[in-house]
């Protein structure tokens, strides 16, 4: 089984499926918006922009064959998940009255990088934190986010240390 999962790491069908997931994520987040008229707010919009830096560090992973640029990818990846838990934990914190920090109508890009100007139908805070919509499985779409980040950043550590294993002794 440990021959396959190694395969697997090195495949570029990893990194496709990377990018499937961090655009699955982004989709669910649009469908709510825009179909079920859940309006983001900050938290969301910073939650949108690190699954976005997943998807460019799994397509950065899938453009190359070296190494050492799929060893970064992997990196930032899992950089890029670290911090899209710390964004839906502190919004689960915020649903459940536990959060004491302040949540503003700033999404907090700085004027170089103002993606919220930009792309304003994808990030654009819309309102105030405060709840999630209702998500699957009774949990809320803060919930589901932050579980569903931490399963995602168990199997993005757990490839890159199958891939660093691998390197270290040769195998692919």
């Amino acid at each position: 089984m440990l021959p396959v999962l190694i395969k697997f790491v090195h495949s570029r069908w990893y990194w496709y499926l990377v990018v499937a997931a961090g655009l699955a994520l982004e989709s669910v987040a649009l469908f709510y918006q825009y179909i079920l008229g859940e309006p983001p707010c900050v938290l969301c919009i910073q939650a949108r922009f690190w699954t976005l830096s997943g998807v460019l560090f799994g397509l950065f992973g899938l453009s190359s064959e070296r190494p050492v640029a799929q060893g970064v990818a992997h990196v930032g990846l899992v950089a890029a998940l670290a911090v899209l838990i710390d964004r839906s934990r502190i919004s689960v914190l915020v649903e459940r009255g536990q959060y004491e920090g302040q949540c503003g109508m700033d999404a907090g890009f700085p004027a170089w990088f103002a993606l919220d100007a930009w792309w304003p139908q994808v990030f654009e805070v819309q309102t105030m934190c405060g709840y999630t919509p209702n998500f699957i499985f009774g949990l809320s779409m803060g919930e589901g986010l932050f579980y569903g980040a931490i399963m995602l950043l168990v199997v993005a550590v757990g490839a890159l240390v199958l891939r660093a294993a691998s390197g270290l002794r040769g195998v692919r």
